[in-house]
């Protein structure tokens, strides 16, 4: 699996995965944890903003920090920010701590997804990319899958021991803590790639590429921020389904998905990455169509789960599709930048979502296979002749 990688990116590759473990047990469990602290769904929506938004003015910065610091340094300095971050929402005091905590947990994956990408793709070469942002993706989603599964039957078996629910709840949120502790000395122990130059030669053919990438994204990012937060809720609001049910839904496709995505590279090198792009997102955006129209639990998790494998497999070779187009110094301001479009609307997605679901159970997934549809077409015509 890791033949021929060097030391560096088999550690790089290694925390990812441990740490999506302990990031899972946060998101997964986070609109729970806020429901039982007295928090409405509008007041969740305008906590995933402030991440949301936040990791989006971080995404703008990370590739000018990173220039400056190094991939690995801006890493380490993102983690700190993270597990700040995470601290203060475990402790909630009050609504400022808690928002803060929101905010620091948004800088830190602002800070660390594009240098993240670009230092990886740096440590393997040209020839390994595909196969390594696979690789990565596919352990860290069979780690995530592992996290759902825990952090949905924790707390009720926390409280079987006597622990109130919202003590309950705090402990597993605190069990994110430990993502850190894997991960800082993980980048303690790797080398940086040099920055041959700090800075970069902004002309109108890399500005055009980065917009390129960046639109796409933006409209699934905003479709996607309208749904995904809030479909654990949707589960228990549609069909009444305990957080244990709902957990194996979401144990069951990050399962399928990090397994389905170690097959990836071959079937880009057999049809190409534009083609596997698109083909699959254009089929994800299709089954979110006709999601609110089914009836039955059982139904609904198979096609959320085949939904959600379709939409999100392909992003590693998305990322890595795109690493192809930019230099050493370039990579992680372009994806810093693409993020961020993405972020943003992300963002304004999640706010947009709460108002729909407190109109409608069907309105967010109609307004989210549009902007899929849209995305995917917009896509395939700026890309599809560098189908190679």
């Amino acid at each position: 699996m890791f033949s021929g990688y060097s030391r560096d990116a088999k550690i790089l590759i290694a925390a990812n995965a441990a740490g999506q473990l302990f990031l899972q047990f946060s998101i997964f469990i986070m609109p729970f944890y806020l429901a039982v602290l007295g928090y409405d769904m509008g007041a969740m929506g305008t906590f995933f903003s402030i991440q949301t938004f936040t990791g989006g003015l971080f995404f703008l910065i990370a590739g000018q920090l990173s220039l400056r610091l190094g991939y690995r340094k801006t890493l380490i300095f993102s983690a700190i920010l993270g597990l700040t971050g995470r601290i203060l929402q475990v402790i909630a005091i009050n609504d400022y701590v808690l928002a803060l905590g929101f905010f620091l947990v948004g800088a830190n994956m602002g800070l660390r997804q594009p240098n993240f990408s670009a230092l990886l793709s740096e440590e393997v070469g040209e020839e390994q990319r595909h196969h390594a942002f696979s690789i990565s993706f596919g352990l860290g989603t069979i780690f995530n899958a592992l996290g759902v599964l825990i952090a949905g039957f924790a707390p009720d078996f926390l409280m079987g021991l006597g622990i109130t629910e919202r003590l309950a709840y705090r402990i597993v949120i605190s069990l994110a803590l430990i993502q850190f502790a894997l991960v800082i000395p993980a980048l303690l122990a790797i080398h940086d790639v040099p920055v041959k130059s700090p800075k970069i030669n902004w002309n109108r053919e890399l500005v055009v590429k980065i917009l390129k990438f960046s639109l796409p994204s933006a409209l699934i990012g905003f479709g996607a921020g309208i749904t995904i937060p809030y479909m654990s809720l949707y589960f228990k609001l549609r069909f009444g389904q305990t957080l244990g049910a709902i957990s194996g839904i979401f144990f069951f496709q990050q399962l399928a998905m990090g397994l389905g995505s170690f097959g990836l590279p071959k079937l880009v090198q057999k049809i190409g990455p534009v083609k596997v792009i698109t083909s699959f997102q254009s089929t994800a955006a299709f089954l979110f169509a006709v999601f609110p129209s089914i009836e039955t639990f059982l139904l609904a998790a198979a096609l959320y789960i085949l939904r959600s494998i379709l939409m999100n497999i392909v992003w590693p070779i998305n990322d890595s599709f795109m690493m192809g187009f930019f230099s050493t110094e370039e990579k992680a301001t372009a994806a810093g930048i693409r993020r961020a479009f993405s972020t943003f609307m992300r963002g304004s997605g999640n706010y947009v979502g709460g108002l729909l679901f407190g109109i409608s159970l069907s309105y967010p997934f109609y307004a989210t296979a549009f902007l899929y549809i849209i995305a995917t077409v917009i896509f395939y015509a700026f890309f599809i002749k560098h189908n190679k």
